[in-house]
């Protein structure tokens, strides 16, 4: 027994709106190659998730024992289904040469972040180009019947659109963004000193203004919290002086310095 490496095409299924409605009825899906062995083991335990990392054919082949807590040893055949490949793209030993390039995507404004760079907002975007990992949720593989499972018995699903966006399938609210807001603020309570330029200065005080507006203004351009929580305006562009002033910021500028 010994792994093959193979060369498989398969499909990718993707929502019907990323970020917004992560179910899959409209059948969109996009071109894949999964580049890997050919079969991978999930270590299964009676609950049916994995305990412990996958393993190959040559894992297995030299003759370590199964952990106590696993109770199958769960073959997943690559090519056997899109499913299957999926599974393997996210939980397989890919050969990392022959991935496809991220260096593909553009910047696509999610469909509830308005243009409010006018009032110094941030557009909340994210990158054209969906990859499996940005819907699919490994964590989630479950294989039914452990310990006798068939090459069907295995399921995976999908990100929600809230877990996407908050880490968690859970809405954000006002008072949470009030929070981050204020966050904020007192990060930046002693970033404006009195001998500093005029220019920055105005920079600072704009920014901190701009932090008290958020909730109001979003809530007047019906933003949604969890989107506006991610439209938060940028601090100044104010580069941290080095070690040795005379170095300047490596732009060729000097760095703005209090006086000493």
């Amino acid at each position: 027994m010994a792994t093959k490496i193979i060369e498989h095409s398969w499909k990718l299924s993707l929502p019907n709106s990323f970020l917004v409605d992560h179910s899959f009825s409209d059948g969109k899906q996009r071109d894949q190659t999964y580049d890997g062995p050919d079969k991978i083991y999930l270590q299964i335990g009676a609950d049916g998730k994995e305990h412990y990392g996958p393993l190959t054919e040559d894992d297995i082949a030299d003759g370590r024992p199964k952990p106590a807590d696993v109770v199958q040893w769960y073959e997943v055949d690559c090519a056997r289904s899109d499913k299957h490949a999926l599974i393997c793209q996210l939980r397989g030993p890919v050969i990392n040469e022959k991935e496809e390039s991220r260096d593909l995507s553009v910047d696509v404004a999610h469909p509830g972040s308005p243009d409010m760079s006018a009032d110094g907002y941030q557009q909340f975007t994210y990158g054209s180009v969906l990859y499996p990992d940005d819907v699919w949720n490994y964590e989630t593989i479950t294989v039914s019947n452990p310990g006798s499972a068939g090459p069907d018995d295995i399921s995976i699903s999908a990100f929600t659109a809230k877990e996407k966006i908050n880490g968690v399938d859970e809405d954000k609210t006002w008072d949470m963004v009030r929070a981050h807001r204020n966050r904020e603020l007192t990060n930046s309570d002693g970033a404006i000193a009195e001998d500093m330029p005029d220019e920055l200065k105005t920079k600072w005080k704009t920014y901190r203004q701009q932090l008290r507006d958020l909730p109001n203004k979003m809530s007047a351009a019906n933003v949604h919290p969890n989107i506006a929580d991610m439209m938060f305006p940028m601090q100044p562009d104010y580069v941290e002086p080095p070690k040795d002033p005379s170095e300047g910021d490596g732009t060729g500028n000097k760095p703005w310095m209090p006086p000493g």
